[in-house]
Protein backbone atom coordinates (compact mmCIF):
# COMPACT_ATOMS: atom_id res chain seq x y z
CA UNK A 1 0.00 0.00 0.00
CA UNK A 2 1.38 2.89 -1.03
CA UNK A 3 1.21 5.72 2.04
CA UNK A 4 0.70 9.28 0.62
CA UNK A 5 2.96 12.37 2.21
CA UNK A 6 0.67 15.03 3.68
CA UNK A 7 1.13 18.92 4.57
CA UNK A 8 -0.29 20.96 6.94
CA UNK A 9 -2.46 23.55 5.82
CA UNK A 10 -4.11 26.33 7.47
CA UNK A 11 -7.54 27.66 7.56
CA UNK A 12 -9.12 30.44 9.24
CA UNK A 13 -12.88 29.96 10.14
CA UNK A 14 -14.54 32.66 12.22
CA UNK A 15 -11.49 33.64 14.36
CA UNK A 16 -9.84 30.90 15.12
CA UNK A 17 -7.66 28.41 12.68
CA UNK A 18 -7.94 24.93 12.04
CA UNK A 19 -5.46 22.45 10.48
CA UNK A 20 -6.67 20.17 7.20
CA UNK A 21 -4.00 18.21 4.97
CA UNK A 22 -3.77 18.05 1.53
CA UNK A 23 -3.03 14.57 -0.19
CA UNK A 24 0.54 14.79 -1.98
CA UNK A 25 0.72 12.75 -5.31
CA UNK A 26 3.67 10.28 -5.32
CA UNK A 27 6.41 11.48 -7.76
CA UNK A 28 8.56 9.40 -9.88
CA UNK A 29 11.23 7.60 -8.33
CA UNK A 30 14.68 7.21 -9.86
CA UNK A 31 15.22 3.86 -11.12
CA UNK A 32 11.40 3.35 -11.20
CA UNK A 33 8.40 4.22 -12.44
CA UNK A 34 5.31 5.20 -10.43
CA UNK A 35 2.11 3.60 -11.92
CA UNK A 36 -0.52 6.05 -13.17
CA UNK A 37 -3.52 4.03 -13.19
CA UNK A 38 -6.77 5.07 -15.87
CA UNK A 39 -9.76 3.59 -14.80
CA UNK A 40 -12.67 4.16 -17.47
CA UNK A 41 -15.85 3.05 -19.08
CA UNK A 42 -15.75 1.50 -22.77
CA UNK A 43 -19.60 1.64 -22.92
CA UNK A 44 -19.59 4.65 -25.24
CA UNK A 45 -22.40 4.21 -27.74
CA UNK A 46 -25.79 5.78 -28.15
CA UNK A 47 -28.55 4.30 -26.62
CA UNK A 48 -31.21 6.83 -27.75
CA UNK A 49 -34.01 6.60 -30.19
CA UNK A 50 -33.01 9.27 -33.05
CA UNK A 51 -36.09 7.77 -35.33
CA UNK A 52 -37.95 11.30 -35.62
CA UNK A 53 -35.24 13.00 -36.68
CA UNK A 54 -34.39 13.08 -40.51
CA UNK A 55 -32.18 10.76 -42.22
CA UNK A 56 -29.65 12.65 -43.02
CA UNK A 57 -29.09 14.06 -39.10
CA UNK A 58 -29.62 10.60 -37.36
CA UNK A 59 -25.68 9.42 -38.22
CA UNK A 60 -24.25 12.99 -36.87
CA UNK A 61 -26.46 12.91 -33.67
CA UNK A 62 -25.72 9.17 -33.36
CA UNK A 63 -21.46 9.98 -33.08
CA UNK A 64 -21.68 13.07 -30.92
CA UNK A 65 -24.57 11.13 -28.95
CA UNK A 66 -22.58 8.34 -28.30
CA UNK A 67 -19.39 10.97 -27.49
CA UNK A 68 -21.43 12.68 -24.62
CA UNK A 69 -21.28 11.74 -21.01
CA UNK A 70 -24.02 11.61 -19.16
CA UNK A 71 -23.21 13.58 -16.69
CA UNK A 72 -19.37 14.85 -16.50
CA UNK A 73 -17.29 16.57 -19.23
CA UNK A 74 -14.15 14.90 -17.18
CA UNK A 75 -14.80 11.39 -18.01
CA UNK A 76 -14.78 11.56 -21.38
CA UNK A 77 -12.33 9.77 -23.97
CA UNK A 78 -10.41 13.12 -24.52
CA UNK A 79 -9.76 13.77 -21.34
CA UNK A 80 -8.56 10.28 -20.40
CA UNK A 81 -5.96 10.40 -23.06
CA UNK A 82 -5.24 13.74 -22.30
CA UNK A 83 -3.91 12.20 -18.54
CA UNK A 84 -2.75 9.70 -20.23
CA UNK A 85 -0.16 12.04 -22.21
CA UNK A 86 0.42 14.15 -19.58
CA UNK A 87 1.10 11.21 -16.80
CA UNK A 88 3.93 9.65 -19.14
CA UNK A 89 5.33 13.05 -20.01
CA UNK A 90 5.80 13.09 -16.19
CA UNK A 91 7.61 10.74 -16.06
CA UNK A 92 4.52 8.26 -15.27
CA UNK A 93 3.88 4.53 -16.15
CA UNK A 94 0.37 4.41 -17.44
CA UNK A 95 -1.76 1.52 -16.42
CA UNK A 96 -5.44 0.90 -18.46
CA UNK A 97 -8.13 -0.31 -16.57
CA UNK A 98 -11.27 -0.84 -18.64
CA UNK A 99 -14.39 -0.93 -17.45
CA UNK A 100 -17.53 -2.86 -19.77
CA UNK A 101 -20.02 -4.48 -17.11
CA UNK A 102 -20.50 -5.98 -13.45
CA UNK A 103 -17.56 -8.62 -13.96
CA UNK A 104 -14.78 -6.34 -14.91
CA UNK A 105 -15.74 -4.27 -12.63
CA UNK A 106 -15.85 -6.83 -9.93
CA UNK A 107 -12.85 -8.05 -11.39
CA UNK A 108 -11.15 -5.06 -11.40
CA UNK A 109 -12.07 -4.33 -7.50
CA UNK A 110 -10.59 -7.46 -6.45
CA UNK A 111 -7.52 -6.77 -8.55
CA UNK A 112 -7.25 -3.83 -6.40
CA UNK A 113 -7.94 -5.41 -3.01
CA UNK A 114 -4.75 -7.86 -3.87
CA UNK A 115 -2.44 -5.19 -4.20
CA UNK A 116 -2.21 -5.03 -8.37
CA UNK A 117 -3.18 -1.03 -8.40
CA UNK A 118 -0.76 0.87 -6.49
CA UNK A 119 0.55 4.56 -6.21
CA UNK A 120 -1.92 7.11 -8.22
CA UNK A 121 -5.56 6.03 -9.63
CA UNK A 122 -7.98 8.42 -11.59
CA UNK A 123 -11.77 6.80 -12.06
CA UNK A 124 -12.87 7.95 -14.58
CA UNK A 125 -16.67 7.03 -13.68
CA UNK A 126 -19.32 8.15 -12.07
CA UNK A 127 -22.27 6.65 -9.73
CA UNK A 128 -25.83 6.16 -10.37
CA UNK A 129 -29.02 3.96 -9.78
CA UNK A 130 -28.87 2.60 -13.50
CA UNK A 131 -27.52 -0.06 -15.17
CA UNK A 132 -23.65 0.37 -16.86
CA UNK A 133 -24.13 3.58 -19.56
CA UNK A 134 -21.48 5.62 -20.86
CA UNK A 135 -19.34 6.76 -17.77
CA UNK A 136 -22.20 5.37 -15.44
CA UNK A 137 -21.97 2.40 -13.30
CA UNK A 138 -24.14 0.67 -10.70
CA UNK A 139 -23.49 2.53 -7.21
CA UNK A 140 -23.87 -0.67 -5.23
CA UNK A 141 -20.85 -1.69 -7.94
CA UNK A 142 -19.08 1.73 -8.18
CA UNK A 143 -17.68 2.19 -4.36
CA UNK A 144 -17.16 -0.97 -3.78
CA UNK A 145 -14.58 -0.45 -6.00
CA UNK A 146 -13.69 3.19 -5.01
CA UNK A 147 -13.14 2.04 -1.62
CA UNK A 148 -10.85 -0.82 -2.70
CA UNK A 149 -8.95 1.77 -4.55
CA UNK A 150 -8.34 3.83 -1.44
CA UNK A 151 -7.03 1.50 0.25
CA UNK A 152 -4.36 0.76 -2.14
CA UNK A 153 -3.53 4.19 -4.15
CA UNK A 154 -3.59 7.58 -3.95
CA UNK A 155 -7.25 8.45 -5.84
CA UNK A 156 -6.75 11.76 -7.41
CA UNK A 157 -10.17 11.78 -8.87
CA UNK A 158 -13.23 11.73 -7.37
CA UNK A 159 -12.55 12.45 -4.05
CA UNK A 160 -13.03 8.97 -2.05
CA UNK A 161 -14.30 11.03 1.15
CA UNK A 162 -16.68 13.17 -0.37
CA UNK A 163 -18.28 11.20 -3.54
CA UNK A 164 -20.55 9.10 -1.61
CA UNK A 165 -22.19 11.55 0.29
CA UNK A 166 -22.37 14.12 -2.67
CA UNK A 167 -24.10 12.08 -5.03
CA UNK A 168 -26.30 10.38 -2.82
CA UNK A 169 -27.24 14.14 -1.41
CA UNK A 170 -26.75 13.10 2.28
CA UNK A 171 -24.86 16.23 2.95
CA UNK A 172 -25.90 19.25 5.25
CA UNK A 173 -24.96 23.12 5.45
CA UNK A 174 -26.28 26.04 7.25
CA UNK A 175 -26.80 28.06 4.27
CA UNK A 176 -29.36 25.24 3.09
CA UNK A 177 -33.15 26.41 2.59
CA UNK A 178 -34.99 24.63 5.16
CA UNK A 179 -34.82 21.06 4.63
CA UNK A 180 -35.90 17.45 5.78
CA UNK A 181 -34.51 14.36 5.05
CA UNK A 182 -35.32 11.59 4.55
CA UNK A 183 -33.42 8.20 4.33
CA UNK A 184 -35.51 5.04 2.73
CA UNK A 185 -34.54 2.05 3.38
CA UNK A 186 -35.47 -1.50 2.16
CA UNK A 187 -36.81 -3.86 4.51
CA UNK A 188 -38.00 -7.84 4.67
CA UNK A 189 -41.55 -6.41 4.56
CA UNK A 190 -41.14 -3.78 2.70
CA UNK A 191 -39.76 0.33 2.68
CA UNK A 192 -39.02 2.26 6.06
CA UNK A 193 -38.56 6.05 6.02
CA UNK A 194 -35.99 6.91 9.38
CA UNK A 195 -36.71 4.16 10.68
CA UNK A 196 -40.32 4.66 10.70
CA UNK A 197 -43.02 3.80 8.52
CA UNK A 198 -42.84 5.69 5.27
CA UNK A 199 -46.49 7.55 5.80
CA UNK A 200 -45.84 8.65 9.49
CA UNK A 201 -41.76 9.79 8.39
CA UNK A 202 -43.22 11.74 5.67
CA UNK A 203 -46.64 13.54 6.92
CA UNK A 204 -44.10 14.18 10.03
CA UNK A 205 -41.38 15.69 7.83
CA UNK A 206 -43.56 17.79 5.54
CA UNK A 207 -45.11 19.76 8.61
CA UNK A 208 -41.63 20.33 9.89
CA UNK A 209 -40.66 21.59 6.58
CA UNK A 210 -43.61 23.95 6.26
CA UNK A 211 -43.23 24.78 9.91
CA UNK A 212 -39.36 25.89 8.83
CA UNK A 213 -40.42 27.71 5.51
CA UNK A 214 -42.82 30.00 7.12
CA UNK A 215 -40.66 31.12 9.82
CA UNK A 216 -37.86 31.90 7.04
CA UNK A 217 -40.61 33.61 4.90
CA UNK A 218 -40.66 30.96 2.03
CA UNK A 219 -43.86 30.00 0.45
CA UNK A 220 -45.65 27.08 2.25
CA UNK A 221 -48.29 26.55 -0.93
CA UNK A 222 -45.11 23.82 -3.08
CA UNK A 223 -42.33 22.02 -2.23
CA UNK A 224 -38.71 20.26 -3.94
CA UNK A 225 -38.38 17.04 -3.70
CA UNK A 226 -34.70 15.68 -4.83
CA UNK A 227 -33.38 12.36 -5.49
CA UNK A 228 -30.08 10.92 -3.91
CA UNK A 229 -27.66 9.71 -7.22
CA UNK A 230 -29.31 12.25 -9.55
CA UNK A 231 -28.43 15.16 -11.39
CA UNK A 232 -29.06 18.33 -14.02
CA UNK A 233 -32.77 18.44 -12.48
CA UNK A 234 -33.47 15.13 -13.55
CA UNK A 235 -35.05 13.92 -10.21
CA UNK A 236 -36.25 17.53 -8.71
CA UNK A 237 -39.84 17.87 -8.42
CA UNK A 238 -42.16 20.48 -7.57
CA UNK A 239 -45.39 18.97 -5.74
CA UNK A 240 -47.63 20.71 -3.49
CA UNK A 241 -47.05 19.22 0.02
CA UNK A 242 -50.30 16.93 0.27
CA UNK A 243 -48.70 15.32 -3.20
CA UNK A 244 -45.01 13.81 -1.77
CA UNK A 245 -46.39 10.69 -0.15
CA UNK A 246 -48.47 9.25 -3.03
CA UNK A 247 -45.66 10.68 -5.01
CA UNK A 248 -42.97 8.36 -3.36
CA UNK A 249 -45.56 5.60 -3.46
CA UNK A 250 -46.36 5.61 -6.70
CA UNK A 251 -43.44 7.45 -8.86
CA UNK A 252 -40.44 6.91 -6.61
CA UNK A 253 -40.19 3.77 -4.52
CA UNK A 254 -41.32 1.24 -7.31
CA UNK A 255 -38.23 2.77 -9.22
CA UNK A 256 -35.60 2.28 -6.63
CA UNK A 257 -33.20 -0.56 -8.21
CA UNK A 258 -34.06 -3.85 -6.74
CA UNK A 259 -30.03 -4.09 -6.02
CA UNK A 260 -30.45 -0.46 -3.69
CA UNK A 261 -30.75 -0.89 -0.55
CA UNK A 262 -31.89 2.48 0.62
CA UNK A 263 -32.36 5.94 -1.06
CA UNK A 264 -31.74 10.07 0.52
CA UNK A 265 -34.60 12.23 -0.54
CA UNK A 266 -34.48 15.41 0.08
CA UNK A 267 -37.73 17.54 0.75
CA UNK A 268 -36.90 21.30 0.45
CA UNK A 269 -38.73 24.44 1.20
CA UNK A 270 -39.29 26.16 -2.59
CA UNK A 271 -36.94 29.18 -3.30
CA UNK A 272 -38.49 31.99 -5.74
CA UNK A 273 -35.75 31.28 -7.75
CA UNK A 274 -34.19 34.28 -9.97
CA UNK A 275 -30.56 32.84 -10.96
CA UNK A 276 -28.06 30.61 -9.87
CA UNK A 277 -24.31 31.54 -9.00
CA UNK A 278 -21.70 28.85 -9.52
CA UNK A 279 -18.41 29.13 -8.06
CA UNK A 280 -15.84 26.87 -9.00
CA UNK A 281 -13.05 25.92 -6.05
CA UNK A 282 -9.31 23.73 -6.48
CA UNK A 283 -7.98 23.13 -3.38
CA UNK A 284 -9.71 25.14 -1.37
CA UNK A 285 -9.02 28.64 -3.39
CA UNK A 286 -11.90 30.09 -4.85
CA UNK A 287 -11.09 30.42 -8.42
CA UNK A 288 -13.81 31.39 -10.60
CA UNK A 289 -16.97 31.80 -10.93
CA UNK A 290 -20.39 32.25 -13.43
CA UNK A 291 -23.87 32.49 -13.31
CA UNK A 292 -26.29 29.46 -14.64
CA UNK A 293 -29.49 28.32 -13.75
CA UNK A 294 -32.63 26.04 -14.65
CA UNK A 295 -35.99 27.60 -14.53
CA UNK A 296 -38.68 26.89 -11.97
CA UNK A 297 -40.62 24.12 -12.97
CA UNK A 298 -44.24 24.13 -13.26
CA UNK A 299 -46.42 21.97 -10.66
CA UNK A 300 -45.80 18.39 -10.97
CA UNK A 301 -43.00 18.42 -13.30
CA UNK A 302 -39.45 18.10 -12.98
CA UNK A 303 -36.93 20.96 -12.85
CA UNK A 304 -35.02 19.99 -16.21
CA UNK A 305 -38.39 20.46 -18.12
CA UNK A 306 -36.89 23.89 -19.48
CA UNK A 307 -33.96 25.10 -21.01
CA UNK A 308 -31.17 25.84 -19.23
CA UNK A 309 -30.50 29.89 -18.33
CA UNK A 310 -27.26 31.49 -19.26
CA UNK A 311 -24.64 33.81 -17.95
CA UNK A 312 -26.72 36.56 -20.18
CA UNK A 313 -30.20 35.23 -19.31
CA UNK A 314 -29.22 35.21 -15.62
CA UNK A 315 -28.22 38.60 -15.73
CA UNK A 316 -30.83 40.08 -17.15
CA UNK A 317 -32.88 38.62 -14.58
CA UNK A 318 -30.86 39.76 -11.66
CA UNK A 319 -31.30 43.30 -13.60
CA UNK A 320 -34.96 42.97 -13.72
CA UNK A 321 -35.16 42.38 -10.28
CA UNK A 322 -33.21 45.41 -9.29
CA UNK A 323 -30.64 43.16 -8.00
CA UNK A 324 -26.93 44.38 -7.74
CA UNK A 325 -24.73 41.39 -9.40
CA UNK A 326 -21.78 42.66 -8.31
CA UNK A 327 -22.50 43.14 -4.94
CA UNK A 328 -24.41 39.60 -4.56
CA UNK A 329 -21.17 38.00 -5.61
CA UNK A 330 -18.99 39.44 -3.20
CA UNK A 331 -22.10 38.95 -0.37
CA UNK A 332 -21.78 35.56 -1.34
CA UNK A 333 -17.91 34.84 -1.32
CA UNK A 334 -17.39 33.80 2.33
CA UNK A 335 -20.59 32.12 2.17
CA UNK A 336 -18.96 29.63 -0.37
CA UNK A 337 -15.78 29.79 1.73
CA UNK A 338 -17.60 28.35 4.75
CA UNK A 339 -19.21 25.76 2.37
CA UNK A 340 -15.76 24.93 1.40
CA UNK A 341 -14.84 24.52 5.49
CA UNK A 342 -18.32 21.80 5.74
CA UNK A 343 -16.84 19.92 2.84
CA UNK A 344 -13.12 19.78 4.30
CA UNK A 345 -14.73 18.69 7.94
CA UNK A 346 -17.23 15.79 5.75
CA UNK A 347 -13.71 14.71 4.14
CA UNK A 348 -12.20 14.32 7.82
CA UNK A 349 -9.86 17.28 7.40
CA UNK A 350 -8.94 16.50 3.75
CA UNK A 351 -9.19 19.83 1.25
CA UNK A 352 -11.07 18.91 -1.43
CA UNK A 353 -9.10 19.27 -4.45
CA UNK A 354 -12.02 19.84 -6.45
CA UNK A 355 -15.41 21.27 -5.63
CA UNK A 356 -18.39 23.20 -7.31
CA UNK A 357 -20.60 25.28 -4.91
CA UNK A 358 -23.89 26.44 -6.08
CA UNK A 359 -25.91 29.07 -4.65
CA UNK A 360 -29.61 30.49 -5.40
CA UNK A 361 -30.71 34.22 -5.06
CA UNK A 362 -34.50 34.67 -4.32
CA UNK A 363 -35.79 38.08 -5.22
CA UNK A 364 -35.27 39.22 -1.89
CA UNK A 365 -31.61 38.83 -3.07
CA UNK A 366 -31.46 36.16 -0.59
CA UNK A 367 -28.16 33.38 -0.84
CA UNK A 368 -29.53 29.86 -0.40
CA UNK A 369 -26.73 26.41 -0.98
CA UNK A 370 -28.27 24.93 -4.27
CA UNK A 371 -25.75 22.27 -4.30
CA UNK A 372 -22.38 21.20 -3.24
CA UNK A 373 -20.84 18.93 -6.05
CA UNK A 374 -17.20 17.16 -5.84
CA UNK A 375 -17.48 16.15 -9.53
CA UNK A 376 -16.71 18.44 -12.41
CA UNK A 377 -20.16 18.51 -13.95
CA UNK A 378 -21.42 21.10 -15.49
CA UNK A 379 -18.38 23.63 -16.17
CA UNK A 380 -18.44 23.84 -19.90
CA UNK A 381 -21.63 25.65 -21.33
CA UNK A 382 -22.67 28.14 -24.06
CA UNK A 383 -22.82 31.23 -22.94
CA UNK A 384 -22.79 33.40 -26.09
CA UNK A 385 -26.72 31.88 -27.43
CA UNK A 386 -29.21 33.86 -25.52
CA UNK A 387 -31.52 30.42 -26.02
CA UNK A 388 -29.50 28.73 -23.94
CA UNK A 389 -29.29 26.33 -26.47
CA UNK A 390 -25.64 23.92 -27.70
CA UNK A 391 -23.47 25.63 -30.18
CA UNK A 392 -20.40 24.79 -31.49
CA UNK A 393 -18.92 27.07 -29.24
CA UNK A 394 -18.61 26.72 -25.81
CA UNK A 395 -17.23 28.92 -22.91
CA UNK A 396 -15.65 27.96 -19.74
CA UNK A 397 -17.47 30.84 -17.53
CA UNK A 398 -14.39 31.26 -14.89
CA UNK A 399 -11.82 32.88 -16.94
CA UNK A 400 -8.92 30.32 -16.47
CA UNK A 401 -5.95 32.18 -14.78
CA UNK A 402 -3.54 31.80 -11.65
CA UNK A 403 -4.82 33.25 -8.83
CA UNK A 404 -3.00 33.63 -5.51
CA UNK A 405 -5.14 33.48 -2.19
CA UNK A 406 -8.48 33.28 -2.13
CA UNK A 407 -8.75 35.77 -4.57
CA UNK A 408 -11.05 35.06 -7.56
CA UNK A 409 -11.76 36.18 -11.03
CA UNK A 410 -14.96 38.12 -11.92
CA UNK A 411 -17.30 36.72 -14.80
CA UNK A 412 -17.65 39.82 -16.57
CA UNK A 413 -14.54 38.74 -18.95
CA UNK A 414 -15.10 35.52 -20.64
CA UNK A 415 -12.47 33.47 -21.92
CA UNK A 416 -11.52 32.99 -25.45
CA UNK A 417 -11.24 29.72 -27.52
CA UNK A 418 -8.27 28.11 -26.32
CA UNK A 419 -7.23 30.01 -23.31
CA UNK A 420 -5.85 28.08 -20.58
CA UNK A 421 -5.10 27.66 -17.08
CA UNK A 422 -1.84 26.64 -15.68
CA UNK A 423 -0.70 26.39 -12.40
CA UNK A 424 2.15 24.11 -10.44
CA UNK A 425 3.43 25.05 -6.63
CA UNK A 426 5.22 22.97 -5.02
CA UNK A 427 3.41 19.43 -5.18
CA UNK A 428 0.44 20.31 -5.45
CA UNK A 429 -2.44 18.46 -7.55
CA UNK A 430 -4.24 21.13 -10.18
CA UNK A 431 -6.52 20.11 -12.45
CA UNK A 432 -6.46 22.32 -15.64
CA UNK A 433 -8.88 23.43 -18.40
CA UNK A 434 -8.50 24.09 -21.68
CA UNK A 435 -11.43 24.72 -24.71
CA UNK A 436 -11.46 24.62 -27.79
CA UNK A 437 -13.85 25.23 -31.37
CA UNK A 438 -15.77 21.93 -31.34
CA UNK A 439 -18.63 20.90 -29.39
CA UNK A 440 -16.82 18.53 -27.15
CA UNK A 441 -13.92 20.21 -26.61
CA UNK A 442 -14.02 20.28 -23.02
CA UNK A 443 -11.05 19.13 -21.92
CA UNK A 444 -8.69 18.64 -18.78
CA UNK A 445 -4.92 18.53 -17.46
CA UNK A 446 -3.62 17.07 -14.51
CA UNK A 447 -0.64 18.33 -13.13
CA UNK A 448 1.03 15.39 -11.12
CA UNK A 449 2.95 17.38 -8.38
CA UNK A 450 6.56 19.23 -9.23
CA UNK A 451 10.11 17.75 -9.30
Amino acid sequence: MVKSKERKVLHVQRGRSTKSTKVEVPRPLRGRKRVFNLIYSTNWQCNEDLSSLPPELREATRRMSAQTPLCCELTNRSFMQLLARIARELGFEVKRWPVRGPETCMALTRAARDGHISDCSAMLLHAWHGSYDKECVPSWDFYPLLKALKERSVVLYPSPELDEVHSAKRYRSEFMAPTQFLTLTRKAHGWSANGHPVAAAVRQAVKELLREAELNGLTTENLMLKQGFSWGGAQVTRLRPFEVLEFLRKRVIPKIPPQAKALTILLQAKVDLVAELRWMVLEGQLRGRGWVTLPVPRVGRRANSGCYKNEVACRAALEKGHLDRLALEEAIRPKVEQVVQEATRDAGGQVPQYLRVDFLVDKQGRAWLGERESWGADLVRNQVNPLGRSSCRRFFVPRSRPVTGLASVTSDALPTANERCAKTDGSKVWLVFSLGESQNSARAKMLLGSS
